[in-house]
């Protein structure tokens, strides 16, 4: 390997390398639109280091809502199923290790540290190549698949980035891929119409490939079953082929009629009928995974599914009063959230901290929450890309929305727990930046009172 005049000895100076790439996860709305995107600069890179996706035994998922949370199901189905699962998915919430793990585990920082290092030989004279260096992301998708590949995984499950068609993962040929709920996002770097990103999103579709999707916009479905059947891709749809059905026990349960199986009073911890949609594309592409193969069985289904962890979705922090954090950050999750609430957590007042990204459609998010809260907290998230409190405010004061502000997340908190009933609902969302914060907020609470406790021991 080559030698270079600085070199990573540490976690925060692996980090600090990659963040110093092109990264368009935190740049302004529309600079990747502009950028020289296209799957040779990945492809060069992985050569470079040996190819080490060439192995893996992949799944392969994209979607504009969803499919973080239906890659964690996947991974879980497998990992229940016995087998040692490989999973990659962004943004993180707290650390960058969150987005390479192996059976649920993050990347070691050790091991982190050490692979950047090693791998600054493949990035660094990719800088005088015709495409240039990988960026932030590409870089990190490098990483997974070179952890992956060492550490024999035997299953891997890729979630896309912003795209599809031109995302660095883009460059596997998966055992299935799955499209979750395809939205209007991104608009400037995918297209303006739902038919144009459609078409990004369903880029991943290969010949002859399985492909799994739910339920979608009419446009949307009729582009990615024109590419499915392009392709020669046996397409199977979230309420044709695989149905989603009331359970026969309870409201939190419900029950999926897959091709292969009929799964029977299903309970996932994610709540929301949104999530129960996310769990059927996953038993889709489970049942897909058994067919080439994967030692899937119904008891592995039904354990994955209930046994499913995803930081940041409707996640409980606090009981009373109820504080939960999602990451809901365009109108249509805001609208699933909302519905969410009004299933599980039926009459509770509510008290919204919000912090929104600023390319986002905040004043519709606003519009949308206006008439179920009962006082919301303007706050702006540790991140360059925040709305200003002040603009928010201004939006609110105009819909008439009850509101103070907050220079921060934790600072929102402290003060919604100060006024709060203990039958309040406090939720904190607008961006998944503002769940990041709330969940470190949350781990310094727990460390807190875990000090306390120790020093009142010793006394």
């Amino acid at each position: 390997m080559v030698s270079y005049t600085v070199c990573v000895k540490s976690f925060r100076e692996a980090t600090d390398y990659l963040f110093g790439l092109v990264d368009y996860e935190r740049a302004p709305a529309g600079v990747a639109a502009g950028c020289y995107l296209n799957l040779d600069r990945m492809r060069d890179a992985l050569a470079r280091a040996g190819n080490p996706h060439a192995g893996l035994r992949c799944v392969h998922i994209a979607g504009t809502k969803g499919k973080g949370s239906t890659a964690a199901m996947v991974a879980a189905i497998a990992r229940a199923a016995g087998r040692r699962v490989g999973l990659f998915t962004s943004p993180h919430l707290i650390t960058f290790r969150e987005r390479i793990r192996i059976d649920d585990a993050l990347i070691p920082e050790a091991a982190f540290t050490a692979l950047v290092e090693e791998l600054r030989a493949v990035i660094e004279p990719m800088r005088t190549s015709a495409d240039g260096a990988p960026t932030f992301f590409e870089a990190c998708t490098l990483l997974a698949f070179c952890w992956f590949a060492r550490q024999q995984v035997e299953l891997a499950v890729l979630e896309t980035g912003m795209g599809g068609r031109l995302d660095a993962t883009n460059v596997v040929t998966p055992l299935v891929t799955g499209l979750t709920t395809i939205a209007l996002d991104h608009q400037t770097e995918l297209g303006d119409t739902l038919v144009l990103i459609a078409a990004e999103k369903a880029g991943i579709i290969k010949p002859g490939v399985p492909v799994v999707s739910a339920p979608q916009e009419p446009d949307a479905a009729e582009v990615i079953a024109c590419v499915a059947a392009t392709h020669g891709s046996p397409h199977y749809r979230v309420g044709a082929e695989i149905r989603l059905l009331p359970a026969t026990s309870g409201a939190w349960d419900f029950t999926v009629a897959g091709r292969l199986d009929r799964y029977v009073d299903l309970f996932c911890p994610l709540l929301g009928a949104h999530q129960q949609r996310n769990a059927a594309v996953a038993i889709g592409l489970a049942e897909c995974l058994r067919e080439a193969g994967e030692p899937i069985t119904p008891a592995a289904i039904r354990a994955g599914i209930a046994g499913v962890t995803w930081p940041g979705r409707l996640q409980t922090l606090r009981e009373r009063p109820l504080l939960l954090v999602d990451g809901a950050h365009d109108p249509a999750s805001i609208a699933a959230l909302l519905a969410a609430l009004d299933r599980h957590y039926p009459g509770r007042p509510r008290i919204f901290i919000l912090g929104f990204s600023r390319e986002k459609d905040w004043p519709q998010m606003l519009r949308q929450l206006a008439p179920t809260t009962r006082a919301c907290l303007l706050t702006a998230a540790a991140t360059s890309r925040a709305t200003a409190p002040s603009l928010l405010a201004a939006e609110a004061q105009a819909l008439g929305i009850p509101h103070t502000l907050a220079p921060d997340v934790a600072a929102a908190i402290a003060q919604a727990l100060t006024h709060a009933g203990p039958d309040d609902l406090i939720c904190v969302t607008g961006s998944l930046y503002a769940v990041g914060d709330a969940l470190k907020w949350a781990a310094r609470e727990t460390s807190d009172r875990a000090d306390s406790t120790s020093s009142k021991g010793q006394l």
